[in-house]
């Protein structure tokens, strides 16, 4: 915010207001540095406009046409007429208009002011209540616009929406990498997707390797897209037996490997497999193998013959990357983690349905509905935006302390803050939330320590 001199501090996210083709529009930016160097103008390095195509835009702009960024209000509905700012990913910028249409599913029909810009459909994500910044506040006022001293906020009708993205593989998404060390040249390792770093590339965490530096840290990898592939299509339950000269994959040393069967041991039960890329010719059990498969262009291609499924049951559950990693069982009740802007640091309760392959889950919410209110709101999510219950912490007579990190109940899900005030026998507690710049009050039960599930066990924030 502004000193009291009028100056702004360096680091403060502002918005850069313009006229554009005859409608208000505000550009996102943060100040780099006050007055001092250029007289009455402020320096601000843009958010969203480029010099280049790379390098963030940076400009000297007069006081009077900053303003701080406004917070985004937690869940907000629109309705009809409502005066509202659209943000457009196109310009950079938000853009003054009016909700004209309401179209159910979190969708609004909206006409801008002055200008040329037709009327577009823009998602609720893409929206926020229009405000001025008038004398040092907000008009309208945030606490005149949000309910905020009401102990329990009223119900908002929520959607959550797990969003694609263009990356060919998602973050936390269960791949099989195939090596380049010479020593393991042509196997295949399970690992998870930690996140992408474009240009084809992904940060991958194995599966089944850790560090050898002496710590019990999981091994990663800077991987290129065209050495991994999905998870191997799940195998049917029964038994795949298999005879001499069939090309099968392997589980020998924590990878899987292309081989062929060279004999056949123990009626069905046990198989010498020769794995060319190494010479050797390992004797394993038939949950060690599975049919041998290609990823070509997108879609798997069956190579290899079997003879077929056996009579009988299996002896053990068969291998699989995905059976390595999955953590939650049908029935288990979880929270789900929403991405969505504006939703961030949310959690919502729900307990799985089902597990979809490739590390997804189809959850059905324990407090969320479909729009017509009839039942529960099932959807699919990612093993990455899931975790268990956390466990009940709070001892009796237990206080929140200042700047201490917590969980606010609010609008039908958790949301993770940070107590900056109390009342003095501390029943009712000020939370501020950093995704959206936001602060509410809430009564102490509404209220959870901030807990983070890590590695598989649970650790305070």
């Amino acid at each position: 915010m502004m000193t009291s001199d009028g100056f702004w501090r360096g680091g403060d996210r502002v918005e850069v207001e313009r006229l554009v083709s005859g409608a208000k529009t505000y550009f996102p930016a943060t100040v780099v540095s006050t007055p001092s160097v250029r007289k009455n103008h402020v320096l601000v390095e843009h958010e969203s406009l480029m010099v280049g195509g790379s390098v963030r835009m940076k400009e000297y702009v007069i006081p009077t046409r900053l303003r701080p960024s406004p917070p985004r209000d937690l869940n907000r509905r629109f309705k009809a007429k409502d005066e509202v700012d659209v943000f457009r990913d196109t310009e950079g910028c938000w853009v003054r208009g009016n909700v004209t249409t309401v179209l159910g599913d979190s969708r609004y029909i909206v006409e801008f002011k002055g200008g040329n810009r037709p009327e577009i459909e823009v998602d609720q994500v893409d929206l926020r209540l229009h405000r001025e910044w008038q004398h040092g506040s907000w008009v309208p006022s945030l606490f005149q616009q949000s309910n905020v001293l009401e102990p329990t906020p009223q119900r908002i009708k929520l959607k959550i929406k797990i969003k694609t993205r263009d990356n060919q593989y998602e973050k936390g998404a269960l791949v099989e990498v195939r090596s380049e060390e010479e020593v393991y040249k042509g196997s295949w390792y399970c690992a998870r997707i930690l996140c992408s770093l474009g240009d084809g590339k992904y940060i991958v965490e194995h599966l089944k390797f850790s560090r050898d530096d002496g710590e019990s840290l999981p091994l990663r990898d800077v991987v290129e897209a065209q050495n991994m592939r999905p998870v191997h299509p799940p195998q049917v339950s029964h038994v795949v037996c298999y005879e001499p000269g069939n090309e099968v994959d392997v589980w020998f040393n924590k990878r899987w490997w292309i081989g062929r069967v060279s004999n056949v041991l123990g009626g069905g039960s046990k198989y010498s497999v020769f794995i060319t890329s190494r010479g050797e010719e390992p004797t394993v059990l038939n949950f060690n193998l599975r049919p041998h498969k290609d990823w070509i262009n997108g879609a798997w291609s069956n190579t290899s013959k079997s003879k077929g499924e056996c009579n009988r049951p299996p002896f053990k559950k068969l291998k699989s990357c995905e059976r390595a990693d999955m953590m939650f069982k049908d029935g288990m009740m979880v929270e789900v983690r929403s991405d969505e802007r504006g939703y961030e640091g949310s959690w919502f309760s729900a307990k799985i349905i089902s597990y979809l392959g490739e590390n997804r889950y189809t959850v059905e919410y324990q407090t969320l509905k479909t729009d017509d209110e009839r039942e529960l709101l099932k959807e699919e999510a990612r093993g990455s935006d899931l975790r268990p219950i956390p466990p009940p912490l709070i001892p009796k007579a237990y206080r929140y302390e200042l700047y201490e990190e917590v969980d606010a109940w609010y609008n039908e899900g958790w949301w993770s803050g940070r107590v900056y005030t109390r009342n003095h026998n501390y029943t009712r507690y000020g939370v501020y939330f950093k995704t959206n710049n936001e602060r509410l009050e809430f009564a102490y039960s509404d209220l959870r320590p901030c807990q983070v599930w890590r590695n598989g066990k649970w650790s305070r924030a």
